[in-house]
Parts: structure tokens; C-alpha cells; sequence
């Protein structure tokens, strides 16, 4: 299907290549994981894949679909066999219901207008969307857009699907059915899919074929198994990226399998002790009580919510899309209006969901600098720690959705907050870098510094928030700290917590075991 050789490209304004001699075949048919590090060049390769879509830069080598030069291909045929999805649903929405943003591809490629409403109306049965075929695209979730955004490629009948971590903004519920789609259209057509993603779990298991990229350079391919065993044998960083169960049967020196079932029982004859981590406990620094908002009249989003924050500590909330987490953000730093009390005598920043949303430079340093010129030294030395010193010229739409997330934090800390407020703020990072952004959060919380986050990202809220509380019906239930809040979730819960849940000790994630006999 497509063939790569020797591809090397550098972006108009970086001082690096971000793919170096590239060569791969993809397989028609199957269904291809390219993984790697924030970074690494995943999203630059896909780009590559489709004409319409290739990056502006110095390029050198070949990109082959069925055998014909990517640049050759004609307009049409690309548009039609080439469908692409990217890491944000809204991006890629243009229209201003769903109904209309499934058919504008079509209206595109002149199809008539009886054969349209034949193949809109088939789409629609297929991807179940019945309910939601009249709603306005802005009303949507996540999931719910992302799933529009699939009906609307797959109704062009492409041969292939790129998909650009399609289910990082997705809670895990719409993300796992996000994932049975995949499988069921891959399964149904024969589609050829090709995927990037930093979290693992899940699609590892689904592929037949896994690429790992590392600063542009292909260093590892095969079938997924293998290559775990590779990054396991090699302790890449991105291990710790892999699903839960391979890290922990790892921890347990059992046979890989990504079956729950046959890990379940081999650890269970296993004896093993976990860290024991203390309670939290500080004095209130923000205290919400009986808030109620929303963006309709008669329609409250947040329903007599009410919460106590503690000085030093990482809050976090979890939940579906369009369960309020981000509207209680804005609700926070008073950007939409509310009832109830909110108390907060201290300095509070936000750092949104779209981290291009702060930038207002054509390269980082300078977008930095924004902050005050007196700050380079601090600049400097917060760059160094988040790995993007030699990012320092880029532009920072050309950093990977890691990467700009990493950025826009060092912007807001710049900002010298003592609350800081982050939505959705590992999303588009791997393991590694999730670890160091979490490992940053705790230094600021060791200096007083309280932070409070909204996130899909169970794994790293568990390993690093002191509590957790889950938004349900407008208001935050359950909060504990993570230990126990994951313990007695069944299924919104860590990966490893439901390999033991039934287990004496649960195991909420790998790196809690300290011991094994």
C-alpha cells in the first residue's frame, strides 16, 4: 500500500531533521501502529501520507502509495482513497450540524444529490447516529464528535484511514468504543488503517504491525508482542508507554499475553508488597459551595457543586466529555458566570485545553519572552527540564501536541501562580514525558504551589494527584485519594486495578509493586 524510502524532512524553520531516513513498508489490509515518543516524528510521517497534507519544508526520498509517487497522485484519488482524522475532533469539523458535516465531503466530489442523501442516510444507521443526526456539531463530546468525524471519512469510501492519535481527547469509555469501531470497520472492509497514539493500551493489542520511532529515525518494527519484549530488553524510555498488563506481567517475570484473564491468574499465584503511600492533608486554599452553571437557560451543566481544595496538593477530576470538568475551570477563574460561592484569596492561572491558545510567536523562545524579558535565565533552565531546549527556534505550532503542552505550562508558571488550574494536560505525551511533567508538578507543589487538574488520563492522575474525584450529574462524587478511589472503581478504573481487582492487595499500577516472591 504505501512504501517509504530513505525519507529525511526539516521543517521551514527548525535547525534539525524531524524524520531522518525513514524506510518502511506499510501492508494493505492491516492495521499499522506507529508509536514513539512526544516528538519523534509521528505526526510529521503521517502528514507525509497524504498529499493534501504534506508539511512545508526540506524533503528528500520517496513516499509511495500503490506504487506511484505521493506528489503524483491525482487530487481526486487522494481526496477519495486517503482518509485522514486528526488528535482534536473539533479541528476537523466544518460545518455547523452533523447531518451537513457528513455530507460535505460528498457535496465536494459532486455526488448527486439522490446517491447523497442514499449514502448519508446509510452512514448514519451504520455509525448509529441517529440521535444526534440534527444536533449542532458544538454541542457534541468528544467521543461524539470523533465519531462524526470518522462517518464523515468513511463516507468518501477511502481504501486507507491515517488516524492522528484519534482518541487523546477522549474519556476511556468513548475511547474504547472508539476502538471497536476501528476494529469493526478494518474487520467489515479490509480497510488498511494506519494510527498513532502514546497511549498503548488497547491499540497494541489491535495492530498487526508496530513501527517505534525515536527523533525520526525508525528503531524498531514488527509484530507488537516483539516489539514489546525489544523496549522491554533495550529499557527504552517509551516502556513505560507500553499497556499495563506487559508492565506488569514484566514486574512478575510471567509470559506477555494481552489476555486480563491469563494475567489475572498467573499473578494470583504471586506473592507481592506495594509502596504505602501517606494521606494528604493541608489547609483550604479554594473553596467552591453550592455552584451552579451552564450555558443555557434552565440547563445547568454544574448542579450544587461544591469542593475544598488543599494548599500543596494535586487535585484531579476525572469523568466523561460533557460532564463539566472544563466548565468548572472557567467557572474558577471567573470566565463564565455562575451562582453559588467560590473563596480564593490567591493567585490563580489557567492553562487550557488548546495549548495554541497561548502562543503568540512564530518561535517558542520569543513566544516566551512574552512573559518578560528579565525571565530568560528562568526560561532557560524551565526548557532544559522540559526537554525542549533544542526546540528553542521552532515554531510552536511545528512542536508535537506533547511538546506544546509541555510549553504552554512553562508559559503559565512564568506567570508565578500559586493555584494553577490545567485542563487536560498530558494529553498528546508518553509515558516519559507525562512522568517528567508529573514529577515538575510535584516540585511545585513542594513549594507551596496547589494545583488542581481535569483529566482522562487515569494513569497519571493516580500516580500523581493526592485526591481524585469523579464529575457526575454536575458535581464531583467519590473524592479520595487514588489509592482507594481506584481500588473501588470497577470501571472507571486503572488498567491494573482491573487485572486485581478481586485480589487482596489491588494493584492500581505497576510501579507500586516493590516486592515480588
Amino acid at each position: 500500500m504505501y512504501e517509504i524510502n530513505n525519507l529525511t524532512f526539516r521543517y521551514m524553520l527548525s535547525d534539525r531533521n524531524s524524520l531522518e531516513q525513514v524506510s518502511l513498508k506499510i501492508k494493505k489490509g492491516k492495521i499499522t501502529l506507529i508509536a514513539g515518543p512526544s516528538g519523534s516524528g509521528k505526526t510529521t510521517l503521517l502528514r507525509h501520507l497524504k498529499k493534501e497534507l504534506l508539511p512545508k519544508g526540506k524533503r528528500s526520498g520517496k513516499v509511495l502509495y500503490d506504487g506511484k509517487e505521493i506528489e503524483q497522485l491525482k487530487d481526486l484519488q487522494s481526496v477519495k482513497e486517503v482518509g485522514y482524522l486528526f488528535q482534536n475532533p473539533s479541528a476537523q469539523m466544518v460545518m455547523d450540524t452533523v447531518w451537513h458535516e457528513i455530507a460535505f465531503g460528498l457535496e465536494n466530489l459532486g455526488m448527486p444529490y439522490e446517491q447523497m442523501k442514499r449514502t448519508v442516510a446509510e452512514i448514519v444507521n451504520y455509525f448509529d447516529l441517529q440521535k444526534i443526526y440534527h444536533e449542532d456539531t458544538d454541542k457534541l463530546s468528544g467521543g461524539q464528535k470523533q465519531l462524526v468525524n470518522l462517518a464523515a471519512v468513511m463516507a468518501m469510501h477511502p481504501k486507507v484511514l491515517i488516524l492522528d492519535e484519534p482518541t487523546a481527547q477522549l474519556d476511556p469509555a468513548a475511547r474504547k468504543d472508539f476502538l471497536v469501531m476501528l476494529q469493526k470497520l478494518h474487520k467489515e472492509f479490509g480497510l488498511t488503517i494506519i494510527l498513532t497514539s502514546h497511549n498503548l493500551e488497547d491499540v497494541m493489542e489491535m495492530s498487526d504491525e508496530c513501527v517505534i520511532l525515536d527523533d525520526g529515525k525508525v528503531i524498531e518494527q514488527g509484530n507488537p508482542k516483539e516489539v514489546a519484549r525489544h523496549l522491554q530488553k533495550i529499557q527504552h524510555p517509551l516502556e513505560q508507554s507500553l499497556p499495563q498488563i506487559l508492565r506488569l506481567e514484566e514486574k512478575f517475570q510471567i509470559e506477555l499475553t494481552f489476555s486480563m484473564e491469563e494475567a489475572r491468574e498467573q499473578i494470583r499465584k504471586k506473592e507481592y508488597q506495594l509502596i504505602k503511600k501517606t494521606h494528604f492533608e493541608g489547609k483550604t486554599v479554594l473553596s467552591i459551595s453550592h455552584l451552579y452553571a451552564g450555558y443555557e437557560k434552565g440547563k445547568d451543566v454544574l448542579s450544587n457543586l461544591s469542593v475544598e481544595v488543599k494548599e500543596g496538593e494535586i487535585f484531579a477530576a476525572v469523568g466523561a466529555n460533557g460532564s463539566g470538568k472544563s466548565t468548572l475551570l472557567s467557572c474558577m477563574v471567573k470566565q463564565m458566570k455562575f451562582d453559588g460561592k467560590l473563596k480564593c484569596k490567591k493567585k490563580i492561572v489557567y492553562m487550557p485545553q488548546d495549548p495554541t491558545l497561548l502562543f503568540v510567536k512564530d518561535q517558542l523562545f520569543e513566544d516566551l519572552l512574552e512573559m518578560g524579558k528579565e525571565k530568560e535565565v528562568k526560561i532557560d533552565k524551565l526548557l532544559d527540564m522540559a526537554d525542549l531546549m533544542r526546540e528553542k527556534k521552532s515554531h510552536p505550532y511545528d512542536l508535537s501536541g506533547g511538546q506544546q503542552q509541555m510549553a504552554a505550562l512553562i508559559k503559565v508558571l512564568l506567570a508565578d501562580p500559586e493555584i494553577l488550574l490545567l485542563d487536560e494536560p498530558t494529553k498528546g505525551m508518553d509515558r516519559e514525558h507525562s512522568r517528567k511533567f508529573g514529577e515538575l508538578l510535584r516540585k511545585l507543589t513542594d513549594q507551596g504551589k496547589t494545583i488542581f487538574i481535569v483529566s482522562h488520563d487515569l494513569e497519571f492522575c493516580a500516580e500523581y494527584a493526592d485526591r481524585v474525584g469523579m464529575m457526575f450529574d454536575g458535581k464531583i462524587e467519590g473524592i479520595d485519594e487514588p489509592s482507594k478511589f481506584f481500588a473501588q472503581n470497577y470501571f472507571y478504573t486503572t488498567e491494573c486495578a482491573k487485572i486485581t481487582r478481586d485480589f487482596e492487595k489491588v494493584i492500581i499500577l505497576p510501579q507500586e509493586v516493590v516486592s515480588v516472591c
